[in-house]
């Protein structure tokens, strides 16, 4: 949060000094229908410095000169919760998030939930000892946060929002200690070992097929199988492929974008009859409208889903630049693709219940 002014010479010593690339701030002012064709530094700075800018955008172009760890990375599982006609779910989990609060525990820290619109927040820290470090740097706090989002009466998700994907075991902890304590809590896990082998390849054809407002499938940029159970060792023999091995995932790519799904392509086929599942895909799409496209992850570690943006791209005079997207659409990204995920993963579990009721009847 920036809570002081911010001279705008200042601004243009970032410009000039290339701290702040003038590529990162022609693409969020082009965000803000403000177009400038300046081509070097200097030029450019002496043009924009002077536009007057507040506290939150001040605050975006923060985010956006610091690449490191700036793209979102979380895991997603859900909380059916039996309450009353005259309960509502959110306050429901509140009261327990902060009974939990009041217990001293000395695996992690939660700060008092915050209720918003259709759902509510807490910020979540604990202590990880680092192996092999001297005594001051032997301990590192870590922060995540917890967004709790209504899906329906007696429903959430759970969107944990972390650094990285070592963060979310403490936070799951926390969520199993609430299902343990609070009166009709249950976890539910979008769980890829749920689905039978071919849900298991249908669930990411499914994701590939689906029609976003604002993007639109480019690429498959990488995809992850594995061999075993997604609960069993990590250990566990997998092959990963990715951009390097371009002939495989061309054929995986054709296969998606011709709509004849990955069941048809070679790799895929082969891997399935050695015993190998696909637990990751990652997906590169494009923006409908303007320049920008992303890759994200989706994969399966233990029996939870995680949805994490790998990069996003920004074009600029025919050039393309790895550039990260602000915070809020990144957000907007990871809660729709969590959403439709959840979705789809309902769809194939009901499928496969109905299937199973027919064949019994036959």
């Amino acid at each position: 949060m920036i809570t002081e002014y911010v001279d705008c010479a200042e601004l243009k010593r970032l410009i000039e000094d290339k701290k702040l690339k003038p590529a990162t701030l022609k693409y969020y002012l082009r965000r803000k229908g403000i177009v400038f064709t300046a081509n070097n530094a200097k030029e450019f700075a002496e043009q924009v410095y002077t536009i007057f800018l507040g506290a939150a955008e001040i605050a975006e172009l923060r985010d956006l000169m610091i690449n490191d760890g700036n793209y979102e990375k979380s895991m997603v599982l859900k909380l059916n919760v039996d309450v009353s006609d005259d309960e509502d779910i959110i306050d429901v989990l509140i009261d327990e998030m902060s009974k939990q609060k009041s217990i001293k525990s000395e695996d992690y820290f939660i700060e008092q939930p915050v209720k918003i619109e259709n759902g509510a927040y807490v910020q979540f820290s604990y202590i990880r000892k680092l192996p092999g470090r001297n005594k001051l740097l032997e301990h590192e706090r870590r922060y995540l946060k917890l967004n709790i989002r209504k899906i329906s009466k007696s429903q959430v998700l759970i969107d944990i929002r972390q650094q990285s994907s070592i963060d979310s075991k403490n936070a799951v902890g926390f969520i199993e200690k609430l299902s343990q304590t609070g009166e009709g809590i249950n976890i539910k896990h979008i769980n890829l070992e749920m689905l039978t082998t071919k849900n298991k390849v249908e669930f990411f054809d499914r994701i590939a097929a689906y029609a976003f407002n604002l993007w639109q499938l480019k690429t498959i940029t990488g995809i992850t199988v594995k061999q075993g159970r997604l609960d069993e060792n990590e250990d566990e023999e997998e092959v990963v492929v990715e951009e390097e091995d371009s002939s495989t995932l061309t054929g995986i790519s054709q296969a998606v974008l011709n709509g004849s799904g990955l069941r048809t392509n070679e790799f895929v086929q082969e891997s399935i009859k050695k015993g190998y599942y696909i637990s990751a895909m990652k997906y590169r799409y494009e923006h409908k409208r303007d320049t920008t496209e992303f890759a994200i992850i989706l994969s399966f570690k233990n029996q939870d889903l995680r949805v994490d943006i790998d990069k996003t791209y920004n074009e600029d005079e025919g050039r393309i630049y790895v550039q990260p997207l602000v915070k809020s659409e990144q957000n907007e990204i990871v809660i729709e693709f969590q959403n439709v995920a959840n979705k789809i993963f309902d769809e194939l579990i009901k499928e496969q219940s109905k299937e199973m009721n027919s064949n019994m009847n036959l």
